[in-house]
């Protein structure tokens, strides 16, 4: 494997898709920092313009409605050297159903495969061509037998109609990988915190209802169960794992990104609550068929992969994270949101 990067002439260009969300958000931010040029494909440029990054140049692209063709040639005009897919149907979002988890996870990659593999090599002024990321998550490992850090070789077993669509996702661009169609590599990403958490998490849910107080923290939140132990990871760390991916080129196509180890998720919550000098009290149970966690095994991701191909281990203290959070959500309070049945920190 080698690496490609800025160079004195020519700021590499990334088009990245998703760009409006919690890990899009994140990785522009670290894209924009390191040099590069970022184009955020979006569907609507006016509704996206105040999520963006002024840095960002914007191109309305739409991989699940519009042609497959004028993807592929919006691609080929961009010129590229990667393509970011940080897009994708969030478990817990207000009519999240099997159809848009489908569009959002599926139909949406194997279009966006489809475009990047019809780009010709070089058309993006690098040595390899388009280099494709997908971002993909822990949750795809689903039930595994316990007692063993999360590889990427062990066969997935998702369980949840969110893991399924998204190992749906990554075996596309897998497959494209293998029959020499794309450049590309899958991140599979453990539970991220920070700035941008989406309300249907369980801590963007908690501190978009703190903050909503006036800023002030004072509020009480009812919380979802709390129960059992999870890989968390900084987003923005995650925003790094993205830069060092799309400036490697050939490695393993799937390659984890974590914290690499557990935290029970009470004492994530308890970090966010003093941050903010709110209360919570815990609420009904929540049947497992209704969480997108459903069937995962607290284990942590195994990152021997991502030090030994990506260069890359994460460098944030949690507490960062949930304070970056804390931060983020009172400066832009919103109207208080309801936490997703699931309570689980969405991974993007």
């Amino acid at each position: 494997m080698h690496t490609t990067g800025p160079t004195p002439d020519r700021a590499p260009h990334a088009v990245v898709f998703g760009a409006t969300g919690f890990v899009g958000r994140n990785v522009t931010t670290a894209m924009l920092r390191a040099g590069w040029r970022v184009t955020a494909a979006v569907r609507d440029p006016a509704a996206a313009g105040p999520k963006l990054d002024p840095g960002c140049a914007c191109l309305r692209l739409d991989p699940v409605r519009d042609h497959p063709g004028d993807l592929a040639g919006a691609l080929l005009r961009a010129g590229p050297d990667a393509v970011v897919n940080a897009a994708g149907a969030l478990w817990g979002a207000a009519g999240a159903d099997e159809r848009q988890l489908h569009d959002g996870n599926v139909l949406l990659v194997r279009r966006l495969v489809a475009a990047v593999a019809a780009v010709p090599a070089r058309a993006g002024g690098s040595t390899g061509g388009v280099r494709l990321v997908h971002i993909g998550s822990a949750y795809e490992y689903g039930d595994q037998p316990p007692g063993m850090p999360l590889t990427e070789d062990l066969t997935e077993r998702p369980v949840s109609r969110y893991a399924r669509t998204k190992l749906a996702g990554t075996r596309i661009v897998t497959a494209a990988v293998a029959a020499g169609r794309i450049d590309a590599v899958v991140l599979r990403i453990s539970t991220a915190v920070g700035p941008f958490a989406p309300p249907e998490g369980l801590l963007g849910g908690i501190a978009r209802r703190l903050a909503a107080d006036d800023g002030t923290g004072q509020a009480g939140v009812e919380l979802p169960p709390l129960a059992g132990a999870r890989d968390f990871v900084d987003v923005r760390d995650v925003g790094d794992a993205v830069l060092r991916a799309a400036t490697a080129r050939g490695g393993p196509p799937v390659v984890n990104i974590g914290g690499g180890r557990l935290t029970a998720v009470t004492d994530v919550v308890d970090l966010l609550l003093r941050c903010a000098g709110g209360t919570a009290r815990p609420s009904s149970p929540t049947a497992p068929g209704d969480r997108r966690d459903a069937g995962i095994t607290a284990q942590p991701l195994d990152l021997g992969t991502a030090r030994r191909d990506l260069r890359w281990e994460p460098s944030r203290p949690l507490a960062d994270a949930v304070a970056a959070l804390w931060l983020q959500a009172r400066a832009h309070g919103r109207a208080a949101q309801p936490v997703g049945p699931g309570g689980a920190t969405a991974p993007h």
